[in-house]
C-alpha cells in the first residue's frame, strides 16, 4: 500500500436520468442496477454494543482478543489510543457525539483516570502493559452487517492533525487476512488518501495499493466509496474512480469499519507524532452499502 504512488486529476461527471441530488444513487452502484443494502444517516440515537451485542447495529471494539482491553488498544501497531464507548471499564468517556445528521468521532488526551483504569486492565503477559495517550472511539459492523461484493460508501470529512489516523475500511471475520481499506489518511499529509486490500493465500499475508495525492480531504466532506465485484475492485472518490484493480481472491462476507486512530508505527515512519494535548475530530454523515443482484 505504501510502495507506489498515483496523482490523479479528478474530473466531474454528469449524467441524465439519475436518482435526484438529495439522494443520490452512486454511479457505480446504478450502472450495476444495485439496492440499497445498509443506511445509516445519524438522525437518531447511536446504536452501539461493546462486549454484548442484543441488535445494536455498532461495534465499539475489534473482533480479537475476546473481551480483554487488547481489542480496543491497537497496542499491536504501536498506537497512542485507546477505543472508548460510555461503558468501557466504567470511565464513562464517550467519543461519540450526533448533532444535524453528523456523527462526530473525537479524539483527546486521555485523562490521568483513564490511563489508570487501562494500564491496570492489562494482563499481566502483556509487556509493557499498554498506557494510552488519548481516547477515540470506533464503529464495526461486525455483530449487525456483513456482506459480499456490492459498493460500499461513506461521507466523510477528516482532521488535519498531525498523528491522526482516521480510516474506513471492510474486514472479513472468517478468520483470513481479507481486508478493503477504501480510505487512509495519516494526519500530517491530509492530501494523500492510500486505499488498497489485503488478502491470504497458503498461510501468507498479500496487499496490493496505491496512493492518490492532489487535494486536502481535510477542507470539505468527500465521499469514499469501493465497488467490490468477484472480477474487480475499484475505489472512488466524490463518486469518481481514482484506482481500479483486479480481484486476487477476495470473496468472503466483510462487514464496515469506520473511525480513528493516533500515532501508531506507520505515522512514526513518516516523522508524524501528536503532542500529548492534540485534540482531532473525524466527522461522519452517513455509511451506506449497495447489492449486487443475484
Amino acid at each position: 500500500m505504501r510502495g507506489k504512488c498515483l496523482i490523479l486529476l479528478l474530473t466531474s461527471v454528469c449524467l441524465t436520468g439519475v436518482a435526484p441530488a438529495a439522494d443520490p444513487v452512486p454511479l457505480a452502484a446504478a450502472a450495476l442496477h444495485m439496492q440499497l443494502t445498509f443506511d445509516e444517516s445519524f438522525h437518531g440515537p447511536l446504536s452501539w454494543c461493546s462486549e454484548v451485542c442484543n441488535g445494536q447495529r455498532w461495534r465499539t471494539k475489534f473482533f480479537h482478543s475476546g473481551d480483554t482491553p487488547l481489542s480496543r488498544g491497537l497496542g499491536m501497531s504501536g498506537a497512542d489510543v485507546i477505543l472508548v464507548d460510555p461503558g468501557y471499564l466504567g470511565l464513562g468517556t464517550n467519543p461519540f457525539s450526533i448533532a444535524d445528521g453528523t456523527l462526530t468521532i473525537e479524539v483527546r488526551p486521555a485523562s490521568q483516570r483513564v490511563k489508570d483504569a487501562v494500564h491496570a486492565a492489562y494482563p499481566p503477559w502483556w509487556h509493557p502493559q499498554y498506557v494510552p495517550r488519548f481516547t477515540a472511539g470506533h464503529l464495526s459492523s461486525e455483530k449487525s452487517f456483513l456482506q459480499r461484493y456490492g459498493y460500499f460508501e461513506a461521507k466523510i470529512k477528516i482532521p488535519d492533525v498531525p498523528g491522526t489516523w482516521p480510516a474506513f475500511w471492510l474486514f472479513s471475520r472468517a478468520g483470513s487476512a481479507d481486508e478493503i481499506d477504501v480510505m487512509e489518511v495519516l494526519g500530517g499529509r491530509p492530501t494523500q488518501q492510500h486505499i488498497g486490500h489485503n488478502w491470504g493465500t497458503g498461510g501468507e499475508k498479500h496487499s496490493a495499493g496505491t496512493m492518490v495525492d492532489g487535494l486536502d480531504l481535510s477542507k470539505a466532506f468527500h465521499v469514499f466509496g469501493v465497488l467490490w465485484t468477484k472480477d474487480t475492485i475499484a475505489y472512488y472518490r466524490d463518486d469518481v474512480e481514482i484506482a481500479h484493480f483486479s480481484n486476487p481472491g477476495l470473496h468472503a462476507p466483510m462487514y464496515i469499519l469506520a473511525g480513528i486512530g493516533m500515532d501508531g508505527t506507520w505515522n512514526e515512519e513518516q516523522g508524524f507524532r501528536a503532542p500529548d494535548e492534540a485534540r482531532a475530530d473525524m466527522a461522519i454523515q452517513w455509511i451506506r452499502a449497495y447489492g449486487i443482484p443475484d
